[in-house]
């Protein structure tokens, strides 16, 4: 998970128990700081999954549609990309060729920023 991770990433930590963003990383990449100001341990942090209450907190809206052949289908979508549910909670992005399966916010936090050029806004996500 360390390679993937950005300051700002959202991440969960035992003493928290809720999402944190990543406000730095140290230069030997063990150490992340919190928004407590707090030095904690690269291995200790958890990722946050994607499901569809943190989609809709993300400002993703739930879509659905129905194809001849397919039935019906949904995807979630923002007014910048479309996630496509996959399969038992992975999600792929649109805008993106070959992009991996994402199963967590940090994830879904770097499609974004690659495809739009901002940051994914967290905010709802960080107050719960």
């Amino acid at each position: 998970m360390l390679n993937e991770l950005r300051v700002g990433s959202i991440v969960t930590h035992p003493l928290f128990g809720t999402p944190t963003s990543v406000k730095a990383i140290a230069f030997n990449g063990l150490y992340i700081g919190t928004k407590d100001g707090l030095p904690l341990h690269i291995d200790d942090f958890n990722p946050v999954k994607l499901t569809d209450e943190v989609l809709e907190l993300l400002h993703f809206v739930k879509m659905k549609d129905t194809a001849p052949g397919i039935g019906e289908f949904d995807w979630w979508e923002t007014d910048d990309i479309s996630l496509t549910h996959i399969h038992k909670g992975l999600y792929g992005v649109q805008g993106l060729s070959g992009i991996k399966p994402m199963r967590h916010v940090h994830e879904l936090q770097n499609s974004y920023f690659v495809i739009t050029g901002k940051e994914l806004d967290t905010i709802n996500l960080l107050n719960l």
